[in-house]
């Protein structure tokens, strides 16, 4: 299969397309789709149906030339083979200058599968149902049954639910009934479908209602959804005095459905069996794709002893134990805080250009500020550092961002005289500094807490660090110590703000390292909200200026394993040094970055946080220029990402 990429690609926006070309003369027919390819985003282009999986995708295109299809007929054998497709579109061509008038059709009216084309049909939808409740996870907890040797008769499909949770619309249609359950009638290609929602309350429907796909139309009244699908007058079975009765789980179809493992290292072997060969390991950050029709998989899902067919964040595909995997979306996935963009950027309160309006941030989640008290004279008026960032953070705030406080040396202990010089402080200048330290976080937090602005408070910045230009390094017990109390301090007065490690800039091998042994010296009360790190020099492959350390992967990989049930906070990140480099060259690697981190490590991030707004603050790359202006494409690519 040859994948046609698209820079614009997003989890959040997803089509799932696939343009199948014949094998005979393939680039001649490829080279006749490149029109439609640069016209239509997220197109999977594939070489032949032979040998490879359409069920990855919703819709597909077919070009419907001899030899290419079972029967000759694209429709009849992707019916056949690929049960999670939905909707086919037929082009029937015998050559590529046949396809060529139709592509610039296409393009010419913006109408992908060519819909403006009613005659002769070359459309095909198939009827099928979408996850009717909005509870997760995604289970079953009763399987559809007709077979009395398979134990009780059960003419539904019963999953799992929450009380109060909405109950959407998992196929569109007309209300035909009311009362205990709702009844919608669908019409897919001339057939008449039936499917009756039970366990429901507070109806916002009545009968005769036109209801769309996903919309809400009652409140759960338990734990249980119940769902039968019948299709009038001839198909399906007489089951428990219900006619027409049909088993739902062959009709689902879940957009973006992806199974996440429970457990860290799982194997992926080349066959369904604990003997067969291993071929890979996943963890529990990771999203997978099922490679199974989503109906079965569902039920297998959780079902010990079953086996499921997955493509690993990686690319390989193999089976995994079903009983250790939960499944999900790749939407719920995507963010580690649900409805929060990972993506922020760093400000200064003391730099002219470090607090700009939030009607410029785009897109952004986050701000991160350093919560400098000390003003670089030992000064510990925490009353007039509130005061010189309430409005700011309030501004921010008010506009949607979420608002990381970084604490510091600057927050306590520079200017100090007792401290100076940092590479003299020996364990018992550490400890009298940090019971200080925490004593004057607890009324820090208290300040801020009444107001719920502050969505994260981390504690020290860069305590690994080999140079200290910009940090004060402290030993892995040292840091220990000092998050333990610190993070008490401000748990003393705000139960819900997160609470976050330092970032590590020390590399993943001596950062990951070091931040088990700050851990280890932590009892057991006191857990983070989440680890930081600075990634800086790395990034993804193609980017040798600006990845000179390596790759992203690296880091990931090494502290994730350091605390595997929290998500990452990358706190700075960027291009230090380099402030003559073009824009286009910066936003190619942040975009690139962003876009990789996005995909393939979907809610694992918690916040990818460029280091910093403005050039001139200090020596990152800023995403607007020293006079405050944009940089394109660097300042639009990024605010939209």
């Amino acid at each position: 299969m040859e994948s046609q990429p698209r820079e614009t690609m997003t989890t959040d926006s997803v089509i799932s397309h696939a343009f199948v070309l014949p094998d005979r003369n393939f680039h001649e027919w490829l080279a006749v789709l490149r029109p439609y390819l640069k016209k239509f985003e997220r197109v999977t282009v594939v070489r032949s149906p032979a040998g490879n999986n359409l069920n990855r995708f919703r819709n597909v295109t077919a070009v419907e030339a001899p030899l290419t299809w079972w029967q000759d007929s694209a429709l009849t054998h992707i019916r056949r083979v690929y049960p999670s497709v939905v909707m086919v579109d037929v082009i029937d061509v015998d050559t590529p200058e046949e396809l060529a008038p139709i592509v610039t059709r296409r393009v010419d009216r913006n109408d992908r599968y060519g819909e403006r084309e009613a005659e002769p049909q070359h459309i095909f939808q198939r009827f099928v149902l979408e996850w009717p409740t909005s509870a997760r996870p995604i289970a079953v907890l009763a399987r559809f049954n007709a077979d009395p040797e398979d134990g009780d008769l059960h003419r539904s499909l019963d999953i799992l639910s929450h009380e109060d949770a909405d109950i959407l619309c998992a196929a569109a249609g007309r209300v035909s009934a009311v009362g205990g359950s709702i009844k919608v009638e669908s019409t897919i290609e001339g057939e008449r479908w039936i499917t009756t929602y039970e366990g429901v309350k507070n109806r916002h429907v009545a009968i005769g209602d036109e209801v769309a796909l996903g919309q809400v139309m009652a409140k759960a009244a338990g734990g249980q959804l119940r769902i039968t699908v019948q299709q009038p007058p001839n198909g399906g079975i007489r089951l428990l005095g219900w006619d027409n009765v049909m088993n739902p789980r062959d009709y689902i179809y879940i957009p973006q459905f992806r199974v996440r493992p429970l457990t860290d290292n799982l194997r992926v072997r080349k066959l369904p069996s604990i003997h067969a060969s291993i071929i890979g390991h996943v963890f529990s950050w990771h999203l997978l794709e099922p490679q199974e029709h989503h109906g079965r998989a569902i039920e297998k899902v959780g079902a010990q002893g079953s086996w499921l067919k997955v493509r690993s964040v990686s690319g390989v595909e193999g089976y995994t134990a079903a009983w250790y995997l939960r499944a999900t979306t790749l939407k719920e996935g995507q963010e580690a805080i649900p409805g929060v963009n990972p993506i922020g950027v760093n400000l200064d309160v003391f730099h002219p250009l470090g607090k700009p309006a939030a009607s410029r941030l785009g897109d952004m989640g986050w701000v991160r500020f350093g919560y400098n008290v000390s003003n670089r004279r030992g000064s510990e008026d925490i009353r007039a550092a509130f005061q010189r960032y309430l409005p700011h953070v309030e501004a921010y705030r008010e506009a949607g961002y979420r608002v990381v406080f970084t604490t510091s040396h600057q927050t306590y202990g520079e200017g100090k005289a007792e401290f100076w010089p940092w590479s003299q402080m020996t364990d018992a200048k550490w400890r009298r500094l940090i019971g200080r330290f925490a004593d004057m976080m607890t009324e820090i937090a208290a300040q801020w807490a009444p107001r719920d602005l502050v969505a994260a408070w981390q504690i020290w910045n860069e305590p690994d660090s080999l140079s200290g230009v910009a940090s004060v390094p402290l030993s892995a017990r040292n840091y220990g110590i000092m998050f333990d109390q610190v993070y008490r301090a401000i748990r003393s007065a705000d139960s819900d703000a997160r609470i976050i490690t330092a970032g590590f800039n020390s590399g993943p091998q001596r950062g990951s390292v070091y931040a088990r042994q700050m851990l280890a010296a932590l009892p057991d009360e006191t857990r983070p909200d989440g680890l930081a790190f600075h990634p800086y020099g790395r990034g993804v492959n193609g980017h040798p200026h600006y990845a000179m350390f390596g790759h992203i992967d690296e880091s990931v990989w090494a502290y994730s394993a350091v605390l595997p049930d929290k998500p990452l906070w990358i706190t700075e990140w960027g291009v230090l040094d380099r402030p003559h480099d073009h824009p286009a060259r910066i936003a190619r690697y942040a975009s690139d970055m962003i876009h990789y981190l996005k995909r393939q490590y979907p809610g694992r991030i918690a916040a990818l946080i460029w280091y910093a707004w403005a050039q001139g603050m200090h020596n990152g790359f800023g995403l607007v220029d020293g006079a405050g202006k944009a940089r394109p494409p660097l300042t639009e690519r990024f605010l939209s990402v």
